[in-house]
């Protein structure tokens, strides 16, 4: 079984983010698993290549030369930093012939997400979520880009397609990132496409600290999880403190 670790941090200033807060955490689960590991520097589109499409340049990595030789691609977001803990993702569950993914919207739990969701002024539910880029599907589920376990000899055209169809609109959406995040769960939830993985592979920090009953800590919430998703640059700073 071969599987390849792959993250995109593409620009200098990010780069150099990822590579002093969350590089070495992403290298070293790799290396304990086996996994290839991959950093990609550079637009992998040779046409659309400025900052709005960077995110949705994740669902081309299994379309490159480099793709088939893999039984599995993990795509991880430059954001996220895995505890030392955690299991191999690759077979954790049973993907068939899916890919994987977190539902946001289960995070804290879904009674608690739709709390935050009226506390913040935000839309209510999941399928105003994706109304919200055009989207018209009843879901209670919202997925979270951030962690994809894909089967490039399995995805590959379906994931090109997706890329293919949305790519321009994401140029000037008003949504910005998260337009990318709702085509990808818009499409794997019509093509019945995807598997949900536990939330503690890609367990969300800012969420966790708007309604954080458990009262966590930022050590603690990285002890009880496996990946650490630091989205909105939240708590960046505070990576050199945990034991990775």
């Amino acid at each position: 079984m071969k599987v390849l670790l792959v993250t995109i941090a593409i620009g200098e200033k990010y780069l150099k983010g990822y590579m002093d807060t969350f590089h070495e955490s992403q290298k070293k689960y790799a290396l304990r698993h086996g996994y290839d590991f991959k950093v990609i520097t550079e637009f992998l589109d040779p046409v659309f290549q400025i900052r709005q499409t960077i995110s949705f340049n994740k669902i081309l990595v299994c379309s490159q030369e480099w793709s088939a030789a893999y039984d599995f691609i993990i795509f991880i977001d430059a954001d996220i930093v895995i505890n030392k803990n955690a299991p191999a993702l690759h077979n954790y569950i049973d993907y068939g012939t899916c890919i994987g993914v977190v539902d946001e919207w289960s995070q804290p739990s879904k009674e608690r997400r739709l709390k935050i969701q009226k506390q913040q002024g935000w839309e209510v539910y999941a399928t105003d979520n994706y109304k919200l880029c055009g989207f018209d599907i009843e879901t209670d589920v919202v997925f979270n880009s951030g962690i994809l376990v894909m089967q490039p000899n399995i995805h590959a055209e379906f994931l090109k397609n997706i890329y293919d169809t949305y790519i321009i609109k994401s140029v000037s959406h008003y949504r910005g990132f998260i337009f990318e995040q709702t085509c990808i769960g818009y499409e794997l939830q019509k093509a019945n496409m995807y598997k949900i993985l536990d939330n503690r592979f890609n367990a969300l920090w800012g969420l966790a600290k708007l309604d954080n009953t458990e009262n966590f800590t930022f050590n603690t919430f990285y002890d009880t999880n496996f990946f650490m998703h630091l989205a909105g640059s939240v708590d960046h700073d505070k990576v050199k403190e945990l034991e990775i």
